[in-house]
């Protein structure tokens, strides 16, 4: 008896690993079926169906990844962060039979397994539990705007940033002539402060001698706002797309999201590794 369940345990396995298949959505929303082999930080091996000859995929590329039984197998960070954004705010649903659902909330499974939206409206606390692969697209409604004017004010304070580092160099620049050649690290830091100082002084509205520079500033933030409106609207980015209606048909925009934090962070850790990882061997034989 024994030996015969171990014989039905290892050809249901058998069969099980014959029959699953990995789907993976690129950002374009175009799609290859297959079976997944190996990945890593940087790539994804895949071997399509009816071809024998293993493909290599850019995971850069790579919107998510699931299986015919309806598991996550690996998703983006531009997944994660459209996740994040669409919970934000109120809209609508498709599904992929052409269902069009709204909500005022909504939340979106973390889970690899068999994910889930659940949607609420104002007159049901728990309007619809659909699967997440039954989803075509989400698409935010008009307060979105807030995110694009949100965008703005960061992009107005990086610009008004900008200017005050290269004027605050200028300054330093021209004041570093009157300083003698080997004049200490405390002079030169003193003359860098003094030039600091005064382009401060220039963003400053109402000084008699200054505030050159504040009509830049009522200029940056409305414009970096409208700027950022205006690219939002134009290419839709306040639509989401999940899935495909037909499996060989594009995504109509990319769902590469530009995320400067996430970006800026991942360069970050990509110089901090091979540091780390020759200071973990000394870390180790210390004796706290």
């Amino acid at each position: 008896m024994h030996n015969f369940l171990s014989f039905f345990i290892f050809i249901s396995i058998s069969f099980c690993q014959e029959i699953i298949k990995h789907i993976v959505i690129n950002l374009d929303g175009t799609s290859i079926v297959g079976l997944v082999d190996s990945m890593n930080t940087e790539s994804v091996f895949i071997t399509p169906e009816n071809d024998d000859k293993q493909t290599s995929l850019n995971l850069n590329d790579v919107y998510y990844i699931y299986n015919s039984f309806g598991k996550l197998y690996y998703i983006s960070p531009n997944y994660e962060d459209r996740l994040n954004l669409i919970e934000e705010r109120s809209g609508f649903l498709i599904t992929t039979s052409g269902d069009t659902l709204d909500y005022t909330t909504i939340e979106i499974d973390r889970r690899m397994d068999e994910p889930y939206v659940y949607l609420a409206s104002e007159d049901n606390e728990l309007a619809h539990k659909i699967s997440l692969f039954d989803v075509h697209l989400i698409r935010i409604d008009a307060s979105y705007m807030e995110h694009s004017v949100r965008r703005g004010c960061i992009t107005g304070i990086c610009l008004v940033l900008t200017g005050l580092t290269l004027q605050s160099f200028s300054y330093y620049g021209d004041r570093s002539e009157n300083l003698s050649e080997d004049a200490s690290l405390f002079q030169k830091a003193k003359t860098m402060g003094g030039a600091l100082g005064t382009s401060i002084m220039n963003f400053i509205p109402g000084l008699s001698s200054a505030g050159q520079q504040y009509q830049s500033v009522t200029i940056f933030f409305p414009v970096s706002s409208i700027g950022w409106m205006i690219y939002d609207y134009y290419f839709d980015k306040r639509t989401h797309y999940i899935r495909p209606l037909i499996r060989e048909d594009q995504f109509p925009h990319s769902m590469y999201w530009f995320n400067p934090g996430r970006i800026v962070k991942n360069r970050i850790k990509e110089k901090l590794d091979p540091i780390t990882k020759k200071l973990k061997p000394i870390l180790d034989k210390l004796p706290f």
